[in-house]
């Protein structure tokens, strides 16, 4: 007798777990299947679906061509949305019974009909429940015409008064949608390498280079936006439990690497219930479209383009109130010179919210988005000053002066029992340097689609700021100096003095004081330009320390004497 799992079963020496009785006798084969088929009927009806089919897949095994097991696997199939092999196991049950009618002909031919109707293949399990709908006759053709029906009023729903509107709405996309797919169906016999170069592209790489796409932050919050509508629509309440399911998938608190016996299990099953609920919205998506059931809601075209013009009011007016509200945080927060919790602040709003709106929604985005950014940049060029009681001659006092840290000592990890940071691999990084990197990448992605070169400037000089954070000083002179260039297409003079300040602290931690001084030169020549006292006063004080540190650091060089006294021993022999 074997197992369900296809091993021989030993009873192992010891106290263990008794075996079922029907398990320890050698059935023949007819009795074992009907034991199978039993035990897959009974799970069935439980709702242990993987366990009837478990079972079904034993009992058909000693039973290939049993119309009932095929018929009863099918119906457990499309129970967790496997529709395309259960409509397979109706295929080959029919093939089997091929064109009798036996009292099995009636269940398959209405699981067949249930499965391509489940496809969402409306067309054909209308034919299908016609055609056998024909073939019997009594009480059973009862079952296929109100099949008949059911199929009928979806198919009016997708195809009825509601797609007209829909289709002159959606023109364009539909035109561009279905060109694709035209492409995609074209068959190109030409060699890889002639279609790069009639491309324009690189036809010497062996395999293509694939570009991942990249979608606007607005365009990933209106897929968010339309993917919650939907699940709305058709889910009711349970919308948000199928958020909640969406988001475990992901969740490193349910899906611990630590665990090793049940972190792959967990996360195969969160991922199969998910396509299960995903597939099951979709049939019912196919049945009754959105576009029909928003015609439903508003059939009086003036009632709703009246509702549409005053819900655009009414957001336009908040979006007003929520930018004010921003301006007033903003400019409270530079008078209380509180600047690390200003940048937050801003990235904040700039970086989610803002980015988000269109000009339809904020009219007035461009001068907003002036408004905070040279606010920021005020905030930012206003702690450069030289303090009252400042003394150049004093240590360190050049590095006080630009507000760069002395020492950047990486305190020893310290491990705590439970802590889960204790336990993680020895080649993980620096959970500092994860975070700037992370930090890093989300500002690119946010250059990619920065419209304004004073919203790249920004963006530039927090990079840069990151990298300079980051002991990472080669990095941070090179994206200040593509700001300083981004300026000057928006003419802004105190971006590029920010960044000029930045080159400044990075080639002074790397102890290159002659090209500090050359960037010092080009600050003092943009603070002129500024015509802010407090700034000139700033950049003359750095360049003096700048110069005490260089004197110093000369004399206390004795390969410099050895070289002067002997330039001048050579001097006076001559």
């Amino acid at each position: 007798m074997t197992s369900i799992f296809g091993q021989t079963i030993v009873p192992k020496a010891g106290v263990e777990e008794a075996l079922p009785v029907w398990m320890k006798i050698d059935w023949r084969p007819e009795i074992e299947k009907g034991i199978y088929i039993d035990w897959g009927k009974y799970y069935s009806r439980r709702g242990r679906v993987n366990h009837a089919l478990t079972y079904l897949n034993k009992a058909s095994e000693l039973a290939p061509e049993d119309v009932m097991i095929l018929y009863n696997r099918s119906k457990n199939l499309r129970r967790i949305g496997k529709t395309h092999s259960a409509l397979e196991n109706c295929k080959a049950a029919r093939k089997i019974l091929k064109s009798s009618l036996g009292p099995q002909s009636y269940p398959v031919n209405l699981e067949t009909c249930d499965a391509l109707y489940e496809l969402n293949r409306f067309e054909d399990a209308k034919a299908e429940a016609h055609n056998s709908a024909n073939l019997f006759s009594s009480n059973k053709t009862q079952a296929f015409e109100d099949r008949l029906l059911v199929i009928d009023e979806n198919i009016r729903d997708c195809c009825g008064d509601g797609l007209t509107p829909f289709i002159l709405k959606n023109q364009n996309i539909i035109t561009h949608v279905q060109d694709l797919e035209n492409n995609k169906m074209k068959i190109d016999e030409r060699p890889l390498w002639k279609i790069l170069k009639e491309e324009g592209k690189c036809d010497v790489l062996s395999i293509p280079e694939i570009k991942s796409q990249q979608l606007s932050p607005r365009e990933i919050a209106r897929r968010r936006r339309a993917y919650d509508i939907c699940n709305q629509y058709y889910l009711d309440k349970s919308w948000k439990d199928v958020l909640f399911l969406e988001k475990l998938r992901t969740n490193p608190n349910v899906l611990m690497p630590q665990c090793r016996n049940s972190h792959k299990f967990l996360e195969s099953l969160i991922k199969q219930q998910y396509k299960i609920v995903q597939k099951f919205a979709k049939m019912i998506h196919s049945r009754s479209p959105m576009y029909y059931m928003r015609y439903n809601k508003h059939a009086d075209k003036t009632l709703s383009d009246k509702f549409m013009e005053d819900q655009l009011s009414r957001i336009q007016y908040q979006t007003r109130r929520n930018m004010v509200a921003v301006l007033r945080t903003i400019r409270r927060l530079r008078e209380e010179q509180n600047i690390s919790k200003l940048s937050k602040y801003v990235e904040e709003v700039m970086g989610e919210y803002v980015v988000l709106k269109t000009f339809r929604i904020m009219p007035w985005k461009f001068e907003f988005i002036n408004e905070v950014y040279n606010t920021l940049a005020l905030a930012l060029a206003e702690q450069y000053y030289v303090p009252r009681k400042f003394k150049f001659n004093e240590k360190k006092a050049f590095h006080h002066l630009l507000h760069l840290e002395t020492d950047k000592i990486k305190d020893t990890p310290q491990f705590v029992f439970g802590d889960r940071s204790t336990y993680q691999d020895t080649d993980a990084m620096d959970l500092s340097s994860i975070k700037s990197r992370r930090q890093i990448s989300n500002l690119e992605n946010r250059m990619i689609f920065a419209k304004y070169s004073i919203e790249k400037c920004y963006l530039l000089h927090q990079i840069a700021n990151i990298h300079l954070d980051s002991n990472r000083y080669e990095e941070c002179g090179f994206i200040a100096r593509k700001a300083i260039e981004e300026s000057k297409n928006c003419n802004s003079l105190l971006w590029s003095f920010l960044c000029t300040i930045l080159i400044v602290k990075s080639n002074a931690s790397l102890n290159k004081f002659e090209r500090a001084k050359e960037a010092l030169r080009n600050a003092m020549q943009i603070a002129i330009d500024l015509d802010c006292h407090n700034l000139t006063e700033f950049v003359e004080m750095s360049f003096s320390c700048l110069e005490r540190i260089s004197i110093k650091g000369s004399l206390s060089n004795p390969s410099s004497h050895r070289e002067s006294k002997s330039s001048g021993g050579s001097t006076n022999s001559m």
